[in-house]
């Protein structure tokens, strides 16, 4: 593991770069435990005690820079459920930065969400409605 973390920290940065003004490493410490570190200018913090944006945009990094180096063989569809719960309408543009960097990986992205303020970042919409206890569901190309 020690080996690969500098390809992993490394990836991770490549998403992040332009996308938020922290750094993520993923780190050993000296009893063998796995830590991710949340880093802006030269301070050290738990990833965990960051805001909601720094943990989104560190998760989404994450799961795809593992993703990409795992050996399992890895899905070409990439399901987003509600990430940006957590993080302020200010961030969304930093977000769709890193949003579309992470896509060019994938052939498809199911991105399910209630907001209709990044409606845009989608070629193609699915909405489902539901009317008197019945579902519909309705899909519109852009």
């Amino acid at each position: 593991m020690r080996k690969t973390l500098p390809i992993i920290n490394a990836q991770i940065a490549r998403l992040l770069n332009g996308v938020c003004d922290f750094d993520v490493e993923v780190v050993i410490d000296d009893k063998n435990d796995v830590a991710f570190n949340l880093v802006r200018n030269n301070t050290i913090t738990n990833l965990a005690s960051g805001s909601g944006f720094e943990q989104t945009a560190a998760a989404l990094a994450l799961r795809v820079v593992l993703g990409n180096i795992s050996t399992l063989s890895r899905p070409s569809i990439l399901l987003l459920d509600e990430v940006l719960g957590g993080v302020a309408q200010e961030n969304y543009e930093n977000i769709k930065l890193l949003f579309d960097r992470i896509i060019k990986d994938y052939s498809a992205v199911l991105h399910i969400t209630h907001l209709n303020q990044i409606i845009d970042w989608h070629s193609s919409i699915v909405t489902i409605t539901k009317k008197n206890h019945i579902s519909s569901i309705s899909h519109t190309l852009k």
